[in-house]
């Protein structure tokens, strides 16, 4: 399935793979001033195709190397003729696609062999300017793409939620930290999110986000401090692991992320967490 929001400049798709008429999982893609912004999943290939043949596309800009943001570069090169640009890791990607894992093949689809070329530090279309801002935490190879002049931030999945407590295997949760720091201080008003569509308060909901894994890496601190086993850690910190952990054939899990904040444990010493996102809740 294949929907379409009109924001005035700025066309929002909502995709999703659907069986038996409901949706798996929605993903979001945008299009701004002859820029489209990532390309969906391969799952939903024909209608996105159709539906872009009748805009004036003359670029493409990919967040990073998943299937459900690159699926569609190599049919959008072949039949609409646009270049692709994106980082240099996801260029790699695309020339050489890995094997996808099985819950993400029944979600999104395999991710088609496409060329890109490196993004620069800007894209710069007939109306704005996006600085190209990288994002590294969700993948290695995230970036983001923010427009001052509207304060629009095009953020693929950096922000996706502010109380996910669950990571994809590979993922680090002190550059995801980073990441939210260096956004949170260019003041974005609104978020272009992958996974929730377009959304406003974006510094709020950021900071946010950013405390409440804060909050939680300084409790595994505390545990591991206190040489509590990680089992047990899972346990009192996560509830345990979820169910989805074992559906995705180990690729996802809430011990990935106290794994990465074990790896990254002194990154959560007071002196790391700026005043500017220290919330009344939060640890100092």
């Amino acid at each position: 399935m294949l929907t379409k929001t009109d924001y005035g400049d700025i066309l929002e798709f909502k995709a999703a793979r659907t069986i038996m008429g409901r949706p798996l999982y929605y993903n979001y893609f945008f299009f701004v001033d002859g820029l489209l912004i990532d390309t969906g999943p391969p799952h939903v290939s024909s209608e996105i195709i159709a539906a872009l043949k009748k805009l004036p596309i003359e670029k493409v800009a990919i967040t990073h190397q998943h299937e459900d943001h690159t699926g569609n570069c190599y049919p959008i090169q072949k039949y609409l003729g646009v270049p692709v640009y994106a980082h240099p890791e996801t260029i790699k990607v695309l020339a050489n696609p890995p094997a996808v894992p099985v819950y993400r093949k029944i979600m999104w689809g395999n991710l088609p062999r496409a060329e890109a070329s490196p993004l620069g530090n800007t894209i710069i279309t007939s109306s704005y300017t996006f600085q190209v801002i990288n994002t590294p935490g969700h993948s290695a190879d995230h970036v983001s793409f923010f427009e001052p002049q509207n304060r629009w931030l095009f953020c693929g999945d950096l922000y996706l939620g502010e109380k996910l407590i669950g990571f994809m295997f590979g993922e680090n949760i002190a550059e995801h930290l980073r990441s939210l720091q260096n956004i949170i201080l260019l003041k974005p008003q609104t978020l272009f999110c992958g996974l929730k569509g377009r959304l406003d308060n974006a510094v709020e909901r950021l900071t946010r986000k950013y405390n409440f894994w804060w909050d939680i890496g300084c409790r595994v601190r505390e545990l591991d401090d206190a040489n509590i086993p990680h089992k047990q850690i899972l346990s009192k910190v996560f509830g345990g692991e979820t169910i989805f952990y074992y559906i995705s054939q180990s690729n996802w899990g809430r011990r990935f992320m106290l794994d990465s904040i074990i790896d990254n444990i002194t990154f959560f010493e007071a002196g790391q967490k700026k005043g500017s996102l220290a919330g009344p809740d939060s640890n100092r």
